[in-house]
């Protein structure tokens, strides 16, 4: 009599998503990091750093964004998406150059982007729609990237995968807040008077307008492009400093599930700045973008991945608060990044880095079974 419905039953995308980009940013982003100093045997591709940026951009980072933006759907159905991702890491690092890696790459990004994009554009706030276009532009952005390669055209691949990175910060900021705002507002309310100010719908429309626009300037084949880019970016970072400000976020320092969020935020302002004051003084911000790379989206998705599994398995977010201190190898990881070249020290914040999603690995598998479990007895 269960058979049929156990046969059909809906799983939620973020079981098997954020276990799955866990196990890959502990494995292959470190490998990548010590293959291009040549400690270790590598394919090519994880020995480059386009190779390194594409795996942290569209092998983790999408499998993040999957298990997040997904919706509960057929088994079968997940497990289809996930074989085409799979493919696609598989088929780069054997040769990130050929027709099957960027068949697969692109499959996958249309795919994500399919099942995504019409349930955010169906919104009523264009704000809300904003989280649609951004998954459209990272889909366009992995097409375009693997067209390039094939073309060695690496001042524009460059060009693209800063792009990249201002599209997943701006998701950051925009599904940070939504997640951040309400959360620290719930708890203040505990003990404060009611906090005023949460969305803060301004502040939030006029930073998702300038960092559209820094987007679209920096593919401008402009010389004053980069030099505007970079500014805007650092109104990014003031707007978004003024937002967090008002959320009065000192109050949640005492809880461990908020501390870890309002952390990964706080990344998301020191990147624009360093990226943007990079741009402005003519450099590249090859360190600087690591400070949402590995800054923001290393902490914010370490935080929502462990703080979505725990209410859905625990039924509380903070009911494991040790859990959040893979927070702080993750910012020695960043701090070491940004600040050092030396190849002594990019290994320990590989290593870090690693610590951190092994240990989040861990957990998940944990908090799953225990969730299992919990259905098995109650059936």
């Amino acid at each position: 009599m269960n058979a049929a419905p156990a046969a059909g039953r809906r799983v939620f995308p973020s079981s098997l998503w954020f276990s799955v980009a866990a196990a890959h940013a502990a494995l292959i982003l470190p490998w990548s990091v010590l293959a291009q100093f040549q400690w270790v045997p590598a394919p090519a591709s994880l020995a480059a750093s386009l190779g390194h940026a594409h795996e942290m951009l569209f092998g983790f980072a999408l499998a993040v964004v999957a298990g997040y933006t997904l919706r509960p759907r057929q088994g079968h159905q997940e497990w289809g998406l996930f074989a085409v991702w799979l493919a696609a890491r598989v088929s780069f690092l054997i040769a990130p150059a050929s027709w099957p890696a960027a068949l697969c790459n692109g499959l996958f990004a249309i795919g994500l982007a399919s099942a995504v994009v019409p349930v955010y554009l169906r919104t009523d706030k264009w704000r809300n729609r904003s989280v649609g276009f951004i998954i459209l532009g990272l889909m366009l952005t992995v097409l375009a990237v693997h067209g390039i390669h094939r073309l060695a055209r690496t001042a524009l691949m460059s060009t693209l995968l800063l792009d990249a990175v201002l599209l997943l910060s701006t998701l950051m900021f925009f599904m940070g807040g939504r997640i951040i705002a309400p959360a620290i507002a719930g708890h203040i309310r505990q003990s404060h008077a009611p906090l005023r100010h949460v969305v803060q719908a301004r502040l939030e429309g006029g930073t998702l307008a300038l960092l559209a626009t820094a987007m679209l300037v920096n593919l401008l084949p402009w010389h004053g492009a980069r030099p505007a880019c970079g500014a805007l970016l650092l109104a990014c970072a003031a707007l978004t400093l003024t937002r967090m400000l008002r959320w009065r976020c000192w109050l949640g320092l005492g809880r461990a599930d908020l501390l870890a969020l309002l952390a990964g935020y706080s990344w998301l302002i020191v990147g624009w700045v360093l990226i943007g004051t990079s741009m402005i003084a003519g450099q590249a911000p090859t360190s600087a973008l690591h400070a949402i790379t590995v800054g923001a989206l290393g902490t914010l998705t370490f935080s929502v991945m462990l703080r979505t599994q725990m209410f859905r398995c625990l039924h509380d977010t903070s009911a494991l608060p040790w859990a959040y201190a893979g927070v702080v190898p993750m910012a020695m990881a960043a701090t070491l990044r940004v600040t050092s070249d030396a190849h002594a020290l990019l290994a320990l914040a590989a290593a870090c880095w690693s610590l951190c999603h092994a240990s989040l690995l861990v957990i998940l598998l944990w908090l799953a079974r225990r969730r299992s479990a919990g259905e098995t007895g109650n059936a």
